[in-house]
């Protein structure tokens, strides 16, 4: 089949993403909203999603295929063996049914997948080709946050390449992150193209103190999936050097192990100790991000060398104005490279991020900071991602147009 033209705009591209919550699910719905804006992008969105996809990530502006079959919780099965062999059936059937709903739809110029299981994603990727279409990939993740027990760290390694040099190209959230990606694969690989993480659509935005006031309240905020690499036990250690400092921690712990045998002792020995520790350690839905995030002066990203990928929470900082102590793991480098919207420490070590902390809260140029904040919110924006993305599936499309001419058969005049 045919899925493009010298004269006709890039047809209808479909972007994958099983999630039905969360920062994949939040993360398309912001990125097809901006391309769906008619600003001549010259292209159609589409979502293929989990039956079950919540209702705020239905939208009116962009058509949403709920035809995939939902993931049950971990936590709904009996043992962790009957987890593993429950993912072990699902996925798939769930890339199956993707690929049956793909062969109805012969006007899908291009699929965007926003996820993949890597022992499954090269294989789809080829059979999505087979039928003519382009495939992309936006690597949040260059490498796992965590890897499976029973999978060896080379095999997954060994998978994940095999599937990205596959695609017709690859989208990372900063150029950090393009420069990892590009040596972790090793030449030849596809074209990597970088868009920039938008700063998260909020309905309450903080209005309210200024940011000198805001800082005196001296409250730090943790918040975000609590795994090893995003170095939560660091910021606690480091709290035994901040005193007159209250955190809070806030969301759901994703490595069991970790959370009992690291955290909650260290928060025990904090709080036995007079210090204000507050601990949620749930799912934070969105109607109660705007009175989180309104009630702390500062957000911690204690990020570690293992944080391989962007951080969304920095987005969701920047969204409600709250400066930012961070380190430079992953994509976090260049936002804190290219704008002061907080400090930011090099080294993993709980002397470091107390040094940092405190750095923040003894510059006095307040108001500097509140313009670097507002600053970054202009810059990151998803129209600016959207325009990166559109031109990143043209380049695709027309190096396959250069190379059907370049292969096609020439024609003679008849004598």
């Amino acid at each position: 089949m045919n899925h493009d033209s010298h004269h006709e705009p890039l047809k209808t591209i479909c972007m994958f993403t099983p999630a039905a919550e969360g920062g994949h699910a939040r993360y398309t719905a912001e990125m097809l909203s901006a391309l769906s804006q008619p600003a001549g992008t010259g292209c159609r969105v589409e979502l293929v999603t989990a039956e079950n996809v919540e209702a705020q990530f239905r939208s009116t502006e962009y058509p949403v295929h709920a035809v995939l079959p939902p993931i049950r919780d971990r936590y709904a099965f009996k043992s962790p063996l009957h987890w593993a062999a429950s993912r072990i059936v699902y996925y798939p059937r769930r890339e199956w049914a993707f690929l049956k709903w793909l062969k109805s739809r012969p006007d899908i110029a291009g699929v965007h997948l926003q996820e993949w299981k890597p022992w499954l994603a090269a294989p789809m990727i080829r059979a999505i080709q087979k039928m003519g279409i382009k495939v992309f990939y936006t690597a949040h993740n260059i490498l796992p946050h965590r890897y499976p027990k029973w999978i060896p760290k080379w095999l997954m390694h060994a998978w994940i390449r095999r599937a990205c040099r596959a695609c017709d190209g690859l989208f990372v959230l900063s150029d950090q992150l393009a420069e990892k990606l590009a040596g972790f694969l090793g030449n030849p690989h596809p074209p990597i193209h970088v868009t920039p993480h938008g700063v998260w659509t909020v309905r309450d935005s903080i209005q309210g103190p200024s940011m000198q006031d805001r800082l005196a309240w001296k409250r730090l905020l943790f918040f975000g999936a609590i795994r090893q690499n995003k170095g939560l036990d660091l910021l606690l250690r480091a709290a035994e050097n901040l005193p007159g400092f209250g955190i809070t921690i806030a969301g759901s712990p994703d490595e069991p192990e970790y959370f009992q045998s690291e955290i909650l002792p260290r928060v025990k020995q904090l709080r036995d100790a007079g210090r204000q520790v507050e601990l949620l350690d749930r799912f934070v839905a969105d109607d109660e991000l705007g009175k989180l995030f309104a009630t702390h002066s500062a957000i911690v990203l204690p990020y570690t060398k293992g944080f391989v990928a962007q951080s969304g929470v920095a987005f969701m900082a920047l969204a409600y104005g709250l400066p930012m102590v961070a380190s430079d793991a992953g994509g976090l480098g260049d936002l804190m490279r290219e704008f002061k919207v907080g400090v930011t420490f090099h080294e993993a070590t709980p002397e470091h991020l107390t040094a940092a902390v405190n750095e923040l809260y003894a510059d006095g140029n307040h108001a500097d900071l509140a313009a670097q904040i507002l600053a970054a919110k202009l810059r990151y924006s998803w129209d600016v991602a959207a325009r990166e993305t559109i031109a990143g599936y043209s380049a695709a499309f027309q190096a396959r147009r250069e190379t059907a001419d370049a292969h096609a058969v020439p024609t003679h005049p008849a004598h």
